[in-house]
């Protein structure tokens, strides 16, 4: 779950799409933005985009929408966080989640797994824990990296 803001995450900072409304507000999470439209508003603005990109952007409103209310809640607490993190550290996070991403499935699970791990763990014992020789042996510098600015940029998401 995680991992979840990197769906949000992968659209912050990118207009959906022109608009001549008024820019919305930066806290509000763009699929919450994308779920007022009425169906043929989002359709329309959607067939304004690439087709790869709005088929990626439907299904992460449909993977959101069947999340329960509280995974909903928190996705978009996870955003607000995100929100306020400065331009170079959003960049950051973007970059890593890309990175994440382009993981081989099961080392993707594993470095899930250990930021899930990590999420328990207060900072001075993660802090060892990512120093310590089990770690490095455990993870490519890459994934190391995936797992130290997740920490890092994203503490309270992890909690």
């Amino acid at each position: 779950m995680v991992l979840a803001v990197a769906s949000v995450a992968a659209v912050a900072g990118k207009p959906a799409v022109a608009s001549d409304q008024p820019a919305a507000p930066q806290s509000r999470n763009p699929i919450d933005r994308w779920n007022q439209m009425s169906p043929e508003e989002r359709e329309r603005e959607l067939a304004k985009l690439p087709p790869e990109r709005a088929r990626q952007i439907r299904e992460r409103i449909r993977r959101f929408n069947q999340l329960p209310p509280w995974e909903k809640q928190a996705l978009r607490e996870r955003y607000q966080k995100f929100a306020q993190l400065s331009p170079e550290r959003q960049e950051i996070v973007r970059q890593r989640m890309r990175d994440f991403r382009q993981l081989p499935p099961s080392r993707r699970q594993l470095v899930r797994r250990e930021i899930e791990h990590l999420r328990w763990l207060p900072e001075p014992q993660r802090g060892a824990r990512m120093n310590s020789e089990e770690f490095r042996s455990r993870f490519s510098p890459r994934e190391r990296q995936i797992v130290r600015d997740i920490t890092e940029y994203l503490p309270d998401q992890l909690k």
